[in-house]
């Protein structure tokens, strides 16, 4: 039986590592689960961090590998993500459980309204970069998903997605692999401040950890040679953020 129970958390692992890599919100499985195995709250969020580390690095050293997409001025894109993350995970230590709950499921709603309001900026398949990196209110956007991705990770990678296609007007392939490296980058720095605090486990984590990184191995396979990833990422989009939003109603 408890063989069973951790096959059965590897597997959801998987899951959530293949989702987290095309679209985000694999946390939005993990977390529910590793309360059900009897974390604390805030203790399951910096224990789903470990998995986030090998997840994200996984992710990120596969699509660069496969993929032919050459990114440019990444430090516009990564320096704000990075800084906003680092404030949000020590933020994350101070507020209570509640908050993250009802302050996720309102954004959700707003991001399905997003996505449903111009499919188009979603799908098109350009791959040219365009010149708006310096502008200061994406800079902020960046900074404000990389706090909220440094205070509860789950749904950060569809937010970031929402600010590279919306704000920077990224196409979605090479918007997902700006998305990869900023996660890739902040994911270390905000593990260690909930190690700092004492608020991971080393079990769970590692199980979790290694089934994420097998689910982002086969997702960015997916992602960089995919004829459709632009189509099947965008659907995949909205199915887990409706998932999502009953998630936290009900």
């Amino acid at each position: 039986m408890e063989f069973l129970l951790y096959f059965l958390v590897f597997f959801a692992s998987v899951i959530a590592g293949f989702i987290n890599t095309l679209a985000g919100s694999g946390s939005l499985i993990m977390l529910p689960l590793l309360i059900a195995m009897g974390l604390p709250p805030v203790v399951a969020n910096g224990t789903n961090r470990i998995a986030v580390v090998f997840q994200s690095t996984t992710g990120l050293i596969t699509f660069l590998k496969k993929s032919s997409i050459r990114l440019k001025n990444p430090t516009w894109i990564v320096t704000p993500s990075l800084i906003g993350a680092l404030l949000g995970a020590y933020v994350a230590t101070l507020v209570s459980d509640k908050f993250f709950k009802d302050f996720l499921g309102i954004l959700m709603i707003v991001m399905l309204v997003l996505l449903l309001l111009k499919p188009e900026k979603w799908l098109k398949e350009k791959l040219t970069e365009s010149f708006k990196e310096k502008k200061w209110y994406n800079q902020l956007g960046l900074f404000v998903v990389g706090f909220y991705g440094g205070f509860v990770q789950a749904g950060v990678g569809i937010f970031l997605l929402i600010v590279l296609v919306m704000g920077f007007e990224k196409p979605l392939k090479i918007a997902n692999a700006y998305k990869l490296i900023i996660v890739a980058l902040y994911a270390l720095p905000v593990l260690l401040v909930f190690l700092w605090q004492g608020q991971a486990d080393w079990f769970w984590g590692i199980l979790t950890a290694i089934g994420q990184a097998c689910g982002a191995y086969f997702a960015a396979h997916f992602a960089a040679k995919h004829p459709k990833a632009n189509e099947w990422t965008y659907y995949l989009l909205i199915v887990v953020i409706i998932v999502s939003i009953v998630y936290f109603y009900t």
